[in-house]
């Protein structure tokens, strides 16, 4: 399964890397061959893999430069063993999507409750509905399961429209 990721941000995982026994870890291999491809074309962004300290699991990051499908391949020279993954780069992640909705409605964070979220193929918003109240305490007293009413001031239904991955279309908002 891919990893939804942020275009642009460090990108870090881990693997182990397994002794001849197949189960012992092993420690201390510094020659690995690595292979990155975007949107299954090779490329020449760098990747880079350090052990984490001496426990035989080792640390794989790169940063990609662009949104797409980004594929990640580590040949352990030692062993000949092989691990990947898979991650799609986006504009934005959901994080930042609800940071971005926070600023678009100019709401307080504290005071607001996304949910009733709704995504489409490509993990991207499609629909959220926003809860605006007095103050913290109503809020966190709605999230967990108190009053859905107490102390709303308003509730926005929000919806977006994808004009392909990662190319934002419409962002419209109604207050119910």
């Amino acid at each position: 399964m891919s990893r939804v990721v942020t275009s642009g941000a460090v990108i870090k995982d881990l693997f182990p890397l397994f002794d001849m026994d197949g189960y012992s870890l092993k420690s201390g291999e510094t020659t690995f061959t690595t292979r990155l491809w975007k949107d299954a074309v090779a490329s020449a962004v760098s990747v880079t893999v350090t052990e984490i300290g001496t426990s035989g699991v080792y640390e794989v990051s790169f940063t990609p430069d662009d949104v797409g499908v980004w594929n990640v391949q580590v040949l352990a020279d030692y062993n000949k063993e092989t691990w990947g993954n898979e991650y799609v780069a986006s504009t934005s992640d959901t994080q930042g999507m609800v940071e971005k909705l926070n600023r678009l409605l100019g709401l307080s964070h504290e005071n607001i409750f996304i949910d009733n979220t709704s995504y489409d193929a490509d993990l991207q918003l499609v629909s959220a509905r926003v809860r605006l109240f007095d103050s913290k305490v109503n809020c966190d007293a709605a999230t967990d399961g108190g009053s859905e009413t107490t102390g709303l001031i308003a509730t926005y239904q929000l919806t977006t429209t994808w004009e392909g991955l990662n190319q934002f279309g419409v962002y419209k908002q109604t207050r119910e």
